[in-house]
């Protein structure tokens, strides 16, 4: 939450990520992975940069230091492909290379990887123009890295959107390990039919038969969560805490802190919860032909009591889990949000009736205005979706406005927004600073104005929802 009063003008204009971001962060979701970029280096140090903090990482330098200088971590990093950053190491293609083809340059990157870095994973990604070169990207990393585990993305969309470049990275990333997915679900399948017909498993499943026992714990994958997202690793504690109350398993998080090894075993999961659909509708659809996996499409992150109460309502239904400690949860922190606001309503009328605008994924705004306007009373002066997105998510935009209130919201430009609270990113929240008058911006998106969380937090789940009314009411509070 940050205040800000400015009286300037400015035309400045954000711009949104795009899908080469989108890759980037995708892969680079995966602990021990190595993304090797096939550009120039003008596209490599803000990725680099930025994934180092999106993830925990090794540290460049130890917090020592002899003769008054730091002392290296690693030497490895201090060279023509990583440019002393551990994340994202690149080509760095001039004039020549657009002419001559890039092949020599990334024979060269690979083997300094190959020989000097330890990775379970390495992707090599074209950039936008790289991609219209035509180098064989796998026939390279098969030459070099053979005994390896490679994937290679051809080309990175033209200016497509960080949801449509992310969700490109998990399918290629997918299909191109299919084999050893697929294997890993054979191995997978013997050991648990000759684990059945062994006489102390039967006897165990008799037990929890004559018990009503519900046999081996569910397992589900969360899909569409990135490390891009402004509280990723408290997004994927939130849920899997949350989850484990109800006796459920978090199998995989694809994309977002997962190891190689679980995306492998990405189908041992009972079902594929799609949190962003996004971000992952596509990829659901693609695992669910591919390896018959079912999956459950919300309509957006789980942002309010209301829509974490109807997530584990079909969760009961889909995987039989008892939800009583959720819904108990849910029930006591509706209590406290409840005393805390009337107590603010009663002194002085708020938060109902605030204006607010929000800026974000289609989802995220879905999501944010129903509770916001639903749940807090409060009024949606703007809405911006920086992303398109599913028709049944504009249709439920749609009602939602004319249920509130609040038809044309979704066409204001957001620099004529006369909000007092704004939801959005830190690029966007600046550049309101020198337009506007006093007012509120609260993030809910990458990138940020630098606040460094030490406790994960996040806006999702039950203590999400506390989280978000707490940053409107100190933020309303803080103007009065």
């Amino acid at each position: 939450m940050t205040e800000y009063t400015s009286n300037s003008m400015s035309g400045i204009e954000t711009i949104p990520a795009d899908s080469l971001t989108g890759i980037l962060f995708g892969v680079e979701g995966i602990r021990n992975a190595i993304v090797l970029l096939n550009g120039p280096m003008g596209c490599k140090f803000y990725h680099s940069t930025t994934s180092q903090f999106l993830m925990d990482r090794p540290p460049l330098y130890l917090p020592v230091s002899e003769g008054g200088k730091k002392v290296e971590v690693n030497y490895n990093y201090m060279n023509d492909w990583f440019f002393r950053q551990s994340r994202v190491p690149c080509t760095w293609l001039d004039q020549v290379d657009y002419v001559y083809g890039t092949a020599e340059k990334l024979e060269e990157g690979l083997r300094f990887i190959r020989d000097h870095v330890e990775f379970d994973l390495l992707t090599i990604v074209n950039s936008p123009g790289a991609s219209l070169i035509g180098d064989n990207l796998k026939e390279l990393a098969d030459q070099v890295l053979p005994d390896k585990r490679t994937v290679h993305i051809e080309s990175p969309g033209y200016s497509e959107t960080f949801s449509y470049g992310y969700e490109k990275a998990s399918l290629e990333v997918l299909k191109q390990l299919a084999k050893e997915i697929s294997s890993r679900r054979l191995v997978r399948s013997e050991k648990e039919t000759n684990a059945e017909k062994s006489p102390k498993c039967m006897s165990r499943m008799e037990t929890e038969r004559r018990e009503g026992g519900q046999g081996r714990r569910k397992k589900v994958n969360l899909l569409g969560l990135s490390i891009w997202h402004r509280y990723a690793q408290g997004d994927r504690e939130e849920l899997t805490r949350l989850l484990e109350l109800c006796g459920i398993q978090v199998n995989c998080v694809p994309f977002s802190g997962c190891t190689v090894d679980e995306l492998l075993s990405i189908t041992d999961a009972d079902l594929n919860l799609v949190i962003h659909p996004d971000m992952a509708k596509e990829t659901a659809e693609y695992l669910q032909q591919e390896y018959g996996m079912p999956m459950l499409l919300l309509d957006g992150p789980p942002i309010g009591f209301d829509a974490v109460e109807q997530l584990f309502t079909k969760l009961e239904t889909l995987l039989h889990v008892d939800i009583a400690r959720v819904i108990e949860e849910s029930r006591r922190s509706r209590g406290l949000a409840w005393y805390k606001l009337n107590g603010i309503y009663q002194a002085c009328g708020l938060p109902k009736g605030v204006p607010f605008a929000v800026t974000g994924t289609l989802p995220q705004v879905v999501m944010l205005t129903e509770f916001l306007g639903e749940y807090l009373g409060m009024v949606p002066e703007c809405l911006v979706c920086e992303t398109d997105g599913p028709l049944f998510l504009k249709e439920r935009l749609g009602k939602l406005l004319i249920q509130l209130q609040a038809e044309g919201a979704d066409r204001r430009s957001i620099y004529d927004s006369e909000a007092e609270l704004v939801f959005a990113d830190a690029n966007t929240i600046a550049a309101l600073m020198t337009r506007r008058d006093a007012f509120c911006g609260i993030e809910i998106s990458l990138p940020g104005m630098g606040y460094t969380d030490l406790i994960p937090k996040t806006q999702l789940g039950i203590r999400g929802t506390l989280f978000l009314i707490e940053q409107v009411i100190n933020g309303l509070m803080s103007r009065i």
